[in-house]
């Protein structure tokens, strides 16, 4: 029989009892006793100086890992160039470049020759199978160069080297209406000062002619002397000579002689006997000869503004850093250097300024990155636990840069970008964690047990998901080649970062977040009021989403499987068309626009040098127009 009130309305419900938090399982509080989480929860000092050692290892290393555009490497290719002055390419192809390739093809390990032959020079590449010794092979390309013996007499000496990626850090133009001796002592001087500076080793002066002695001597003066032209070169070249002489065993000691007297200037020149006589009267060469001190007859035209130019390029080298490397130089030029009369200068070719714009395009993203962490997690969990979240992704990120110090590498513009591309990914572990702590204090533990069963919770989950996006990146170790070598520090970085954020999730983070105080504890600090009523709005908002829309649409994904099916395996076959369609374009590197615009001109055969200018001008002068407009 039910009872009813005397107006027949039925009594109210009776109260439900309040809810009681979850009792934990048996043997949840021993394992919460065990392992590293646990110890590491509970031991603050441990997970400090774990966090403490992970960032200052980092800055230490910062200040001396080595900085560099791109890396620098072996290309696993030995050049072989050979300079036969007056030659045409035809000539050096039959006679230098022919004999060279014969020479080096049979050695072991040589995968690939290529060759070209210009106007008096032939090169000659030898690409190596990947995984060939280098220095040996470079040995063993020497000995079997300098066995050609049928080599043209006028050609000069082989330059035998291994070619690697080092490249200019910057390019100082010296420019102005000035003489071309003037113009190159003044770049030459200016390298002398560069050099000496600290921070740089290699500075070398490019685009100008080199030094060369002239001696002219006439027919009628040849037969005067009863002498011939090569009898004068033999001359001269017997008299400027610097070479070793051998060696001369004495009781005591070896003495080891050399014959010192090359010849440099115009008048050293001249003073070259070349006829003596009986009764001591002596015939210079000076005396029959007219001696210019000039530059080698060169094709070779330099402008810069439109005004003769010469370049006086910085490097950078072993363990130099590139950014210290261009502050320096430029800080040189501004405070220090003043070029002479007639003479300006700019800074031009700065590739550090590449480097120095991917360093702020990571620093702006990480900025973001954490400012959007910090604004994601105080809505949705905590205040505190979304500051020491974004604590550990710092710690993280400065981390790793000791790590990559450590195998020998360094940063560079592909290094930086998988700091950028590890930027999306070090976040998820410490969301995940903090997010079940969080949960865990909410169904009312406290202090260093929801810390604890929080992260152990998820630690399974996070180790695999971190070792999965791992297994991404590394196949691209496996490149070979010249392309392998340049970007194996892209997965090298995204590793080092995952390792390390996976670290600080599961071994620092819990400690952290162990003193937060159980779920519905009301602080006195209004900050801390604000940011929960700001979570109570957000919630709230969430909850209805939640409860609403995304409930209904997965009720009805649940109930009809097919549609989702059908309209997932559309979508996958439209977005599969749009490659072989053409609407998505492939390709290795990307079209990028640069900022210099370059332009080529390829002459016909024969074709003189002040015909080459005058196309150069017209082109020059098409260039300013189009500036003007």
């Amino acid at each position: 029989m039910n009872a009813r009130t005397t107006d027949g309305a039925s009594p109210p419900p009776p109260p439900e009892p309040p809810s009681e938090p979850p009792r934990p399982r048996p043997g949840d509080r021993a394992r919460d006793r065990k392992g590293a989480i646990a110890f590491m929860a509970r031991n603050g000092v441990a997970s400090n100086l774990l966090m403490i050692a992970m960032v200052m290892a980092g800055v230490v290393a910062f200040g001396t890992i080595v900085q560099e555009v791109f890396p620098e490497s072996s290309l696993d290719t030995i050049q072989v160039s050979v300079d036969y002055p007056g030659a045409t390419p035809a000539e050096i192809e039959q006679s230098i470049v022919q004999r060279v390739e014969e020479a080096v093809e049979a050695i072991e390990g040589v995968d690939k020759i290529t060759a070209t032959a210009r106007e008096g020079k032939g090169t000659v590449n030898v690409e190596l199978e990947e995984g060939t010794d280098i220095s040996k092979a470079l040995d063993e390309v020497k000995s079997e160069v300098d066995q050609i013996q049928t080599f043209p007499a006028e050609a000069d000496e082989p330059d035998i080297r291994e070619i690697t990626t080092r490249s200019v850090v910057l390019r100082i133009a010296l420019f102005g209406e000035i003489g071309e001796r003037s113009l190159k002592e003044t770049a030459f001087a200016l390298e002398d000062q560069i050099a000496a500076l600290p921070e740089v080793s290699y500075v070398e002066t490019s685009s100008v002619r080199d030094y060369q002695i002239f001696v002219d001597v006439s027919q009628e003066q040849l037969r005067a002397l009863d002498l011939s032209l090569p009898e004068v070169a033999g001359i001269v070249g017997q008299s400027s000579l610097d070479r070793s002489a051998g060696s001369l065993d004495t009781r005591n000691e070896e003495v080891r002689l050399r014959t010192v007297g090359q010849n440099y200037d115009q008048s050293d020149f001249e003073d070259i006997i070349v006829v003596s006589s009986g009764d001591g009267d002596l015939l210079r060469l000076g005396d029959i000869a007219e001696i210019t001190d000039g530059f080698e007859d060169e094709d070779l035209i330099a402008r810069f503004n439109d005004q003769p130019v010469a370049f006086v390029d910085v490097y950078r080298t072993s363990d130099e850093r590139v950014l210290d490397v261009a502050a320096s130089v430029k800080a040189f030029m501004a405070n220090t250097y003043t070029p002479p009369d007639g003479v300006d200068y700019a800074v031009w070719d700065d590739q550090s300024q590449i480097l120095d714009d991917r360093y702020r395009l990571l620093l702006r993203n990480a900025g973001f990155g954490l400012i959007l962490v910090l604004i994601a997690l105080t809505l949705f969990l905590d205040l505190r636990l979304a500051f020491w979240s974004a604590v550990g992704i710092g710690a993280t990120f400065t981390g790793a840069v000791f790590i990559l110090d450590a195998i020998g590498s360094s940063i560079n513009m592909f290094s930086l970008f998988g700091f950028i591309l590890a930027l999306g990914l070090v976040v998820d572990d410490a969301v995940v964690v903090g997010e079940n702590i969080y949960a865990e204090r909410e169904n009312g533990r406290t202090g260093v047990g929801a810390a604890i069963a929080g992260a152990q919770r998820v630690r399974t989950p996070v180790i695999f998901a971190v070792l999965t996006s791992m297994v991404s990146v590394l196949p691209v170790l496996a490149t070979g080649g010249v392309i392998g070598k340049i970007t194996q520090d892209v997965p090298l970085v995204v590793v080092a970062v995952l390792a390390l954020s996976l670290v600080e999730a599961l071994l620092v983070l819990p400690h952290h977040l162990s003193h937060l105080p159980a779920a519905g504890a009301h602080a006195g600090n209004a900050i801390t009021r604000f940011f929960e009523r700001v979570q109570g709005a957000v919630d709230r908002r969430f909850k209805a989403f939640v409860e609403g829309p995304l409930d209904t649409a997965l009720h009805f994904s649940v109930k009809a499987p097919a549609v989702v099916i059908s309209g997932a395996t559309a979508l996958l076959i439209v977005m599969a068309s749009l490659v072989p369609a053409g609407i998505i374009k492939v390709s290795f590197f990307p079209d990028i626009e640069g900022d210099v615009v370059s332009a080529s001109i390829e002459m016909p055969a024969g074709a003189t040098v002040d015909r080459t200018a005058r196309v150069t001008q017209r082109i020059r002068e098409a260039a300013d127009r189009t500036l003007e407009r």
